[in-house]
């Protein structure tokens, strides 16, 4: 029993010390205003979402942290006209357990139609950048 009183309080500082060390991402990340309204990516219940300025959200499929696709040059996130819709992208990005060197990304375009978000259907793939995408990312996930 003495070993065991000894050895508890050193176990529980380690498993204090390390949960401290494991600093968790931010229930909340960047806006991003789609015609006048305000979206906000959230951590929901461990899952990647939009919210709205009126509280409304939108789970999106993918697991928290995500991040919106940035502009080319100023790095504020992109919004995409199409046929007179706006569309934003939002990704995911982390390393691959078992590829050292190598991502999985997933990400899901997400557009405004009328007061509606729809989102895209997931894409995957293998990069590591969370960079600027080209047009068709933003556009070719949907059906128009």
């Amino acid at each position: 029993m003495k070993c065991v009183s000894k050895t508890l309080p050193t176990l529980l500082a380690a498993i204090a010390l390390n949960a401290c060390a494991q600093t968790p991402a931010p229930n909340t990340g960047p806006e991003v205003t789609l015609a006048g309204h305000k979206l906000a990516l959230v951590n929901h219940e461990g899952r990647c979402a939009l919210r709205g300025s009126d509280a409304s959200l939108l789970q999106l499929d993918m697991p928290w942290p995500c991040q919106f696709s940035p502009e080319r040059d100023e790095g504020k996130p992109r919004v995409e006209q199409f046929n007179g819709v706006q569309i934003i992208i939002v990704s995911h990005v982390q390393p691959a357990p078992s590829l050292p060197g190598h991502c999985d990304s997933q990400y899901q375009a997400v557009r405004l139609m009328g007061n509606r978000l729809e989102p895209s259907i997931l894409a995957r793939g293998a990069s590591c950048s969370s960079g600027p995408m080209d047009q068709k990312n933003f556009v070719g996930l949907f059906e128009w």
